[in-house]
């Protein structure tokens, strides 16, 4: 198996970034107890910012397909449906070199 790396960015409506703060950091947890979740923090751009930008590791594709299609991502994609603007954006990346091996 190989680790997925990824990053998700997503961008606040103006206005709505503090709502969508609190959104995004409510899932957190649930997620982080899922089954292969390596790692999944959550930095934002500044504390006015707009932008949030989720850093993900994955023990495998298969943890990260059973993770999209959770039912705490869908309906954490459902509450935030009219706070963000545009959809998420997905960048993976191949680790070059990690602390962590």
């Amino acid at each position: 198996m190989s680790k997925v790396h990824l990053t998700a960015k997503i961008t606040a409506k103006p206005g709505a970034a503090d709502q969508l703060e609190k959104a995004l950091l409510a899932v957190v947890p649930t997620v982080r107890a899922e089954d292969g979740c390596l790692r999944y923090d959550l930095h934002r751009e500044s504390r006015e910012g707009n932008e949030f930008l989720f850093y993900e590791i994955w023990a495998s594709p298969e943890a990260l397909k059973a993770h999209g299609q959770s039912a705490h991502m869908n309906a954490m994609r459902a509450s935030i449906e009219s706070l963000v603007d545009g959809p998420t954006r997905l960048t993976f990346w191949n680790a070059v070199d990690r602390v962590d091996g």
